[in-house]
């Protein structure tokens, strides 16, 4: 093997990177320290950046999912261990500081306690006038057919939206010649 073909090669091969939990805790914590407070609000962006070190775009949607579940249950886990009390509001994030961001977070725990309060009433409700029974002899079965999306390349999304500026450009131009 040639140099080119070897330098080629290693391009193609994919780097693995192995970001521990306590990696990930050790760079919330230190991203945080100047993410206090809703004014100093961070987006999940940055702090999937922080933790990474490359942008979500870096990642398939299978990867990016994977890697956020991870850092959201650290988050949690930091919040529960009382080390760095995150929340999450309006899609971006910061550490409590001041009563109305407490009061906010309280707002959501009373909601989601209700709803599953009101779940364990369904639940008794299901059993109680064996709602199972309704499930079982029901006659919808379950549509098993899928079709399989494949993600399009960037050349590919690059060639669509040329088709659809094209379309575009012809129906301004139509309309203007009052055709």
């Amino acid at each position: 093997m040639n140099k080119a073909q070897t330098k080629n090669k290693s391009k193609q091969e994919k780097k693995e990177i192995k970001i521990t939990k306590k990696v990930i805790k050790e760079r919330l914590i230190s991203h945080f320290k100047n993410h206090i407070g809703k004014d100093n609000k961070t987006s999940q962006e940055e702090i999937f950046q922080v933790v990474t070190g490359f942008n979500s775009l870096a990642f398939d949607g299978f990867q990016r999912f994977y890697i956020w579940k991870h850092i959201e249950q650290t988050i949690r886990e930091l919040r529960r261990q009382d080390k760095c009390f995150i929340i999450k509001r309006k899609g971006n994030y910061a550490v409590l500081k001041e009563q109305e961001e407490a009061d906010y977070y309280k707002s959501i725990c009373d909601k989601a306690i209700k709803n599953m309060e009101n779940s364990k009433v369904r639940a008794d409700d299901w059993v109680d006038k064996e709602k199972w029974r309704e499930f079982e002899n029901s006659e919808e079965k379950p549509d098993l057919e899928y079709e399989i999306v494949k993600e399009k390349s960037p050349i590919e999304k690059v060639e669509e939206l040329k088709e659809q500026a094209k379309t575009k450009v012809i129906r301004l131009w139509d309309k203007e010649n009052g055709n």
